[in-house]
């Protein structure tokens, strides 16, 4: 499609590549657990203790084992855990070893200084059993301070790099998905692979959750929604930030994926998915970054959510009407990806 300019010469209108479902629904439920949590949102995001650098050993949470096959391995000295669905296997049915096609790589967030939570491993695990003929595999990345990403993002690199050729000789479709800053690690991991070579191996797709997006922290939205937001403060994102980025320019594109060329995800088909919540101090960035892919021509889906707070997904497992809806629209974008 194309339009007459007052020039009179002929340009391009933008068709939107990214679908957008947007809700403004809030049960009670979620309006009284945000009230119940604004109170005490420095203890909830408050990394529980410093990790050494490198990457940390983990131990799978009780109701993964529940329901999921757990296994550790070690690739490039970073710790993956593999979640497979336990099932049974019948006379016409091929062991589920050599029928897994898809894989689904998972970076948690938690300021870049915390490892999964148990809300991770359960939401991982779920994954794991409602996508047919899938793995997903728990990325235990190092973190800050003492790993800060000039240390990181080059070990991550590399890993980024070693996971898609072993994919691709396994014949497994790759999707990486994360939340917060997982969600920040896989965008620009990708970004920085394709930007450095258009042709290298890539993943099918990307699932961002609450991404932070732009670690410059300098949207102005940020401290309108501030007051609305139960859990995030300006000082926290800006302390993380900084952590992380050790002595990196805050605009740097390898940390701060809103300041990077995203058309190599066009080029490539990577579709870019994403859930954002209007109650989120990081969610303006986020959506800055939705409406970047899609003047791109990149392609994906994104759940857009009023009045919903960081990472409300991962409420699912309390029953919460809007955390179950996100996680069912989660789980079929994932299956059609």
């Amino acid at each position: 499609m194309a339009v007459l300019t007052q020039q009179g010469s002929l340009e391009a209108s933008h068709i939107p590549t990214i679908k957008v479902t947007k809700r403004t629904d809030r049960s009670l439920y979620m309006l009284v657990l945000q009230h119940l949590l604004k109170p005490f949102n420095a203890q909830l995001v408050k990394p529980r203790k410093v990790f050494p650098a490198g990457s940390p050993r983990l131990e799978p949470h009780k109701n993964a084992r529940k329901h999921c096959a757990v296994q550790e391995r070690q690739v490039d000295d970073i710790y993956i855990y593999d979640l497979t669905a336990s099932q049974t296997t019948s006379k016409d049915q091929e062991p589920q070893e050599k029928r897994q096609k898809k894989r689904i790589y998972y970076f948690a967030g938690g300021g870049w200084q915390m490892p999964p939570s148990s809300q991770h491993w359960i939401l991982c695990a779920e994954m794991a059993k409602r996508i047919p003929d899938s793995i997903v595999s728990i990325v235990s990345y190092p973190l800050a301070p003492n790993s800060p990403a000039p240390v990181t993002i080059p070990h991550l690199m590399k890993l980024y790099h070693t996971l898609l050729q072993a994919a691709e000789e396994a014949d497994e479709t790759v999707i990486f998905a994360g939340d917060s800053a997982g969600g920040n690690i896989i965008l620009c991991l990708t970004l920085a692979a394709l930007l450095d070579d258009p042709y290298a191996r890539c993943p099918t797709a990307l699932l961002a959750v609450s991404p932070s997006t732009d670690l410059r922290r300098h949207n102005p939205d940020i401290q309108v929604i501030e007051k609305h937001d139960p859990i995030l403060r300006i000082p926290f994102i800006n302390s993380t930030a900084t952590a992380w980025r050790g002595s990196w320019d805050p605009s740097d594109p390898r940390i701060s994926p809103l300041c990077a060329d995203v058309t190599p995800l066009a080029r490539r088909g990577v579709q870019v998915h994403g859930v954002v919540g209007r109650y989120d101090i990081l969610g303006p960035d986020a959506v800055l970054m939705r409406e970047k892919c899609s003047q791109a021509g990149v392609r994906g889906e994104w759940l857009d959510w009023e009045k919903q707070m960081h990472c409300f997904p991962l409420t699912w497992a309390t029953g919460l009407p809007e955390g179950v809806a996100a996680m069912e629209w989660i789980l079929d974008v994932l299956r059609r990806s």
